[in-house]
C-alpha cells in the first residue's frame, strides 16, 4: 500500500518545522532525535519525527498546542511531559508525518555540553538550527550508550517484583479476571525484558548494545531466548494465558540463575520454588 509520505516528504516536514521555529525568536535550537537523525537504514513511513525544540520559555507551550497547528494541520495531537519534566506533544498531521516534539530549556545544551550526553543523544542526534551556537558544543555522539548491569538490590528487587506478580496470576484466571490477568502478565514481561537485556550484557560484555523497550530485541537478545518468546504470549483465554505464564515464568528463571551466578547476585530462588509451581493448574476458589 502507497505510503502518505513520499521520498522527499520526511525533509519537507523539516523545513515546515524550521520556517515556524525561525518565527519565534525564543526558539534559539532544533535537534532531531531517533532514526531519522542517526541515518542508520532503519527510517521508514513509519518512523517519526522526533524534534526537541530549545527555548527560553518552555511553559508558554505546556497549555495549549494551537503552536502546532502553526507549522500544519492536526489530526490528533496528544499532550505529555517528557523526559526532563519538559512540555512534550506527540502529533499525527493530516498530511501523514507524525512527530514527536520535546519542547525543552535552552539550559539543556550547556548541562550535556559540560556533563556529557544521555542515552538518547548519544545514539545520534542532528542540529537543525542552532542560533547561539549552543548545540555545536555538544560532544559528539558515540552511536551507541553503555549499558550497566544491576548491582544486588536493584536484581534482588526486579526478581521479587516478577515472583510477586506472577504468583497473582493463577488466582486472577480461577476467578475469570483475564483482563486483569492479562494486565498482570503484561507487567511480569516488562520486567522479563530487562531480565533479557541483563542476559545479553552478560553473555556479550557491558558493551553489548541492548537499545531500549524491546526495539530489535531479535539483533541483541543471546541465541535462543528471541525464539523462546512466542511461547510466553497465550491467547486471552485462562489455559492461554496460564500457559503463556508458565513459559515466562521459565524463561525468566532460566536467565536470572545465569545472571545472577555470573556476576554473584542473590536471587529470590525460595520465592521461585514455591510459586512456580501454582502456574501447573488454575487453583480452586
Amino acid at each position: 500500500m502507497a505510503s502518505t509520505e513520499d521520498a522527499a516528504a520526511p525533509e519537507e516536514f523539516v523545513v515546515r518545522v524550521l520556517d515556524w521555529a525561525r518565527a519565534w525568536p525564543d526558539i534559539r535550537a532544533v535537534l532531531r532525535t531517533g532514526s531519522r537523525a542517526r541515518r542508520d537504514g532503519t527510517v521508514d513511513a513509519a518512523s517519526d519525527h522526533d524534534i526537541e525544540l530549545y527555548t527560553t520559555d518552555p511553559d508558554a507551550y505546556a497549555a495549549s498546542d494551537e503552536w502546532v497547528a502553526a507549522i500544519g494541520p492536526v489530526l490528533v495531537s496528544v499532550g505529555l511531559e517528557g523526559p526532563w519534566e519538559n512540555p512534550a506533544r506527540l502529533v499525527l498531521f493530516e498530511d501523514g508525518p507524525k512527530a514527536d516534539f520535546q519542547v525543552v530549556p535552552v539550559a539543556r545544551l550547556a548541562e550535556m555540553a559540560a556533563d556529557g550526553l544521555d542515552d538518547l543523544h548519544e545514539r545520534g542526534y542532528e542540529v537543525l538550527l542552532d542560533r547561539d551556537g549552543a548545540a555545536a558544543r555538544l560532544p559528539a555522539a558515540t552511536g551507541a550508550p553503555r549499558a550497566a548491569l544491576p548491582d544486588a538490590d536493584e536484581f534482588h528487587d526486579l526478581c521479587a517484583e516478577f515472583w510477586f506478580e506472577v504468583a497473582h496470576l493463577p488466582w486472577c484466571l480461577a476467578r475469570g479476571e483475564l483482563w486483569v490477568a492479562a494486565s498482570r502478565d503484561r507487567t511480569a514481561k516488562e520486567l522479563l525484558e530487562s531480565m533479557i537485556e541483563w542476559h545479553a550484557l552478560t553473555r556479550r560484555g557491558a558493551g553489548h548494545d541492548v537499545w531500549y523497550g524491546g526495539t530489535r530485541m531479535h539483533r541483541w537478545a543471546a541465541p535462543g531466548v528471541w525464539e523462546r518468546l512466542p511461547e510466553t504470549f497465550g491467547e486471552f483465554t485462562a489455559d492461554g494465558l496460564l500457559r503463556g505464564a508458565r513459559a515466562t515464568a521459565d524463561l525468566f528463571a532460566e536467565l536470572a540463575a545465569e545472571v545472577a551466578a555470573a556476576h554473584g547476585l542473590p536471587y529470590p530462588g525460595n520465592a521461585e520454588r514455591a510459586i512456580r509451581p501454582r502456574l501447573d493448574a488454575l487453583p480452586r476458589l
